[in-house]
This record gives structure tokens, sequence and C-alpha cells, in this order.
């Protein structure tokens, strides 16, 4: 009785009937088995498919041409978005008050793009809650201030999370702890110029809080990236806010935001974030693309607050010595005062 093989079956068959069931990661592990398959999953129409489903804010038409100029089309677009960006950098443990100035490398390091491209997906569990693509032109005024990316909800029809809080009180605890499992985010930026894209977000949740003061729902999502010199690290950081309709009944996304903060928690400005940004869809600064679990990137997000505590205890301290050494200062002052009025008095007699 004869075998049969992979090979035996018609290749149309496969890539029609077969490849197109598979998500991402597993159209990725069939491909690495075998040169036939390699060549199979190779077709740009598989992985557009893949792309689409997973990031729907991508079928948006400029979106869509500007992948299609990518090194291979669609599989470098998520070969470059799907996994979790993870800084291997080593942590500071020294610490300088002066801050470096990414502006002086803008133009020798890499091409400044004219926009850069947020592709946004929100999903509670399976269903899509928010998709955006946001155009942000690099402009002098982006250049300078501090930086962010701030996205309103338009009323547009995504579906709401079924989910009932309280109208006054807002959500519970057990609200908060099922919303940051549930709530997944991606936030993939894409250079145009550089023709690379990487995922900002954390996918799930660090924190979930309630805002007492607006009654609304924050979720955060923290990535680790390289700083501004070496071993030192940034956060960025993206906050989506939950509001609840009529009667607390149905939440939904009123606004998304991403900025970079330092350990310091200052808000770095447009030039910083596209130095910093431009190096890490590169992979530049001790940086990967690895497809982890939830608990390594809380555990990056934890030693972040970590060195957070660490980088706050030493300025307090530094601004201590600083204030002895100014008390110090002023009472060898009045010592030398006293002291020259003494031998004057001395010289008088």
């Amino acid at each position: 009785m004869s075998t049969t093989t992979l090979h035996d079956i018609h290749p149309h068959i496969i890539q029609t009937h077969i490849l197109p069931r598979l998500d991402g990661p597993s159209l990725s592990t069939v491909a690495a088995a075998s040169s036939f398959l390699q060549a199979l999953c190779s077709d740009d129409h598989l992985w557009a498919h893949v792309s689409n489903a997973t990031w729907p804010s991508i079928t948006h038409p400029r979106v869509q041409r500007l992948i299609s100029t990518f090194p291979a089309g669609y599989r470098s677009f998520f070969d470059d978005s799907f996994p979790v960006l993870v800084t291997h950098r080593n942590r500071r443990r020294t610490w300088s008050k002066s801050k470096p100035d990414c502006y002086l490398h803008l133009s020798s390091r890499h091409p400044c793009p004219s926009e850069l491209i947020s592709a946004v997906d929100i999903r509670y569990k399976d269903n899509v809650i928010f998709s955006r693509v946001e155009f942000t032109n690099t402009t002098n005024d982006f250049l300078s201030p501090a930086f962010r990316i701030e996205l309103n909800n338009k009323q547009e029809n995504f579906q709401s999370i079924n989910l009932k809080v309280d109208e006054l009180a807002g959500a519970d605890q057990e609200t908060l702890s099922h919303l940051k499992e549930s709530v997944t985010l991606n936030w993939i930026l894409i250079d145009p110029t550089l023709k690379r894209a990487g995922n900002l977000s954390s996918i799930k949740a660090v924190s979930a809080r309630q805002d007492w003061m607006t009654n609304e729902t924050l979720l955060r999502y923290v990535t680790v990236l390289p700083g501004r010199e070496p071993n030192e690290v940034v956060q960025c950081r993206i906050q989506v806010v939950l509001g609840a309709g009529e009667g607390g009944v149905g939440l939904h996304v009123k606004e998304v935001t991403l900025k970079l903060q330092d350990l310091d928690c200052s808000c770095l400005n447009g030039r910083d974030f596209l130095v910093i940004t431009q190096g890490v869809l590169l992979g530049e600064d001790e940086v990967k693309r690895k497809v982890v679990g939830d608990g390594e990137v809380r555990k990056m997000y934890m030693e972040f607050k970590q060195m957070k505590r660490q980088r706050s205890e030493w300025m307090k301290k530094e601004e201590e010595k600083m204030e002895f050494a100014i008390k110090l200062n002023y009472v060898l002052m009045l010592v030398s005062f006293l002291f020259s009025v003494y031998f004057l008095s001395l010289l008088v007699t």
C-alpha cells in the first residue's frame, strides 16, 4: 500500500484550501518546515490575508500601497509587526542630571520621513472595538515640543464592550482585572522612508484603574525602549480611555494616547521620538523582536518602575547633598564674616 505524502497533494489545493486557514505564527512555522512549503508560503496574498485579519486598520488604501513597497511585501510587514519589541540594554545604575540631545544625530543616522503612520487596533476578546490609521507630519512643529499622538473616537460604528458598571463608582476591581486581560491593543508604527514597521504596544495592558474624577476606565500599555544614550531606557506609554454608556451599560473607547517618557516621567519631544523609534524599527541598540508571554512583558515593565524608583531616590539624595552644600557654604560665609569682624575689632583697639 503506497503512502501519500504532502508532495502528492496539488500545490494549488494547499495554497487555496489549507494555508489560508492558518494564522500568522502557524504560517511562519509551516514555511520553515521545508523548501517546498516555503515556496508555497511565499505568496504575498497569504500574508496580506493574515495581516488584514490581524490588524483591520491596515486595509486603508494608503497603508496597503506602502506595504506593497516593503522588501517582501506583507511578509516583511508581518515579521516586523507581530512580535513584541524587547530591549536587551543593560539596566542603568549610574545617573546623570544632564539630558542628551538627540537632534545632534538626527540628520546623520537615518533619513527623516515626511510623516509617520500609526495603525491602531483594539479588541475586546475577538471583537474589534476601535480601529484607526493616523498620519503624523514630521514638520518643525513636530520636532520640538513634548510629543504625543492622540486618537479620539469619532463615534464610529465600533462594537462596545458588553459590560455594565456602576454609574457613580465606575468599574470595580473584578471588572478592571477582566478588562486588563481581555482588551488587547496593537499600535503599529510605520516609517515610509525606512519601509519598516514595529508594534509599540505591550498587547495586553500592564495596569487598569478607575478615574474617580471623570468616572472613566484607564488601561495602560507599556513597552520599554532604548533611551537617548547608552544604557538609558524610556517607556512607550499608551493609554486607552474607556467611557460607559447610558446607565453604565456598555464600555466604549473614548481616546487613545501614545507618548515616550524617560525615568523622570518627562515626556520626550518629537525629535527624540523620531530618533528612538527609527533605531527601534531597524533593530538597533539591543532591540529584538520576540513573541513573548504576558509575564515577560510585565516583568520588563516592573523593572522599569524599579529603575524609576531608584532614579527618584538618587535625585532626592542629590538634592539633599546640594541643600547641605548650600547650608555649609552659608555657615562658612558667616564664620568668615565673624572672624573678619573680630580681627578688625582687634586692629581698631
